[in-house]
């Protein structure tokens, strides 16, 4: 070989191995190309360099803000040690010419889990029926704030819930005005227990699951609420006469007569005897419902001198928890239409024995009576 030949190969040589040398001192410092760890990428960092980029974005969480996955301040994970960083480093694979990509996991588990959950959440929407109306509820609206941690959903309610009680005063019966057909004309009878609610704690965290799981229908009717003898409401879905429905009750106090309608016919029309009117046993006005009936049955009390009394009675139709309702009076021997100014009963609607029948085998449970003055 030429001696200017074997120059140029020598120096070749010395090249390569000064090229080697430079990769292998670079190698043995700091992170090749194509590294990351929990998802960082880490190439070309010092052991100690990596630790602070990854741990930075360790102690973050993801969240679901506005149709986005968002990461901020507040993550639970644990932190990476110097050790924990030197072992992946240690465990890099070796190529001189291309790059091994390689990744690395630890503590982050969550993380990861976390932010492919709530990337599922993005553009869901569900359907929220009630009462013949629908309402769309969309994640990206209402599940602001949503985290993702041990498998479970975190969701904040609150948007859900303001909506919801939006449609609650709209939507709902309890307390309203009802117009009662009676045989004398058309009255106004302020709502009392008959009716119903939302239960909108309850609907909220319906709406939420419906969301988080890809449920697309929500029915409203799964989740109402009433007062008095019937947790879940009376009246859900009856439009006929105003919302009472074609079997209904009506009771006037001024006239001291009830009337009972099934599909919108009398069946029954009595005289009553109404509760005292001396300010503390007057019958209560406005719309309730019978809670149940029961025969036989003996209704306990005190009188208003403060004895006991224990009255029993052939049929019980209560339509206040706090004991009013229709029931036979066995014990009465005057009906006259004034009775109830002085003599009356303790707020129940005393009927005649003769004609109670004729009221028990019409009306039922959950059925509405309209009481005015």
């Amino acid at each position: 070989m030429k001696p200017k030949k074997t120059m140029i190969v020598g120096l070749a040589v010395l090249i390569v191995i000064g090229v080697l040398g430079l990769y292998e001192a670079h190698a043995a410092k700091y992170f090749r190309r194509a590294v990351t760890i929990n998802n960082v990428k880490v190439g070309g960092l010092t052991v100690e360099q990596a630790k602070q980029k990854v741990n930075q974005e360790q102690g973050k969480t993801y969240i679901f803000e506005n149709g986005k996955v968002v990461r901020q301040h507040g993550g639970s994970a644990k932190l990476l040690s110097t050790a924990d960083v030197q072992q992946m480093f240690n465990q890099q694979r070796h190529r001189f010419f291309g790059s091994y990509q390689q990744h690395f996991q630890k503590y982050n588990e969550g993380a990861v889990a976390a932010k492919k959950h709530l990337q599922q959440l993005v553009g869901r929407s569900t359907i929220f029926a009630i009462n013949g109306h629908r309402y769309t509820f969309k994640a990206d609206e209402m599940l602001n704030g949503t985290t993702y941690a041990n498998g479970q959903y975190q969701v904040d309610n609150g948007a859900i819930t303001r909506r919801l009680t939006t449609i609650n005063h709209q939507q709902m019966t309890l307390l309203k005005d009802y117009q009662v057909t009676t045989p004398t004309g058309r009255v106004a009878v302020k709502g009392n227990t008959y009716g119903w609610q939302l239960n909108v704690s309850q609907a909220a965290s319906g709406v939420a699951k419906a969301l988080t799981e890809g449920d697309q229908h929500v029915n409203g009717k799964d989740y109402l609420k009433g007062v008095g003898f019937n947790p879940h409401g009376t009246g859900y879905g009856v439009t006929a006469n105003d919302g009472l429905g074609k079997d209904y009750i009506a009771v006037s106090l001024g006239q001291q007569h009830l009337w009972v309608y099934k599909d919108n016919k009398v069946v029954a029309s009595v005289d009553i005897v109404s509760g005292t009117n001396n300010g503390h046993d007057n019958t209560p006005t406005g719309v309730f419902y019978i809670g149940y009936k029961q025969s036989p049955s003996v209704l306990r009390g005190k009188n208003s001198n403060g004895t006991d009394y224990a009255s029993k009675v052939s049929r019980w139709m209560p339509f206040t928890e706090e004991g009013c309702g229709i029931h036979d009076a066995s014990w009465r021997t005057r009906w006259g239409a004034s009775e109830w100014q002085q003599n009356g009963s303790h707020g129940c609607l005393n009927v005649r024995p003769s004609q109670i029948d004729s009221i028990w085998n019409n009306v039922s449970k959950d059925e509405p009576i309209a009481i005015f003055n």
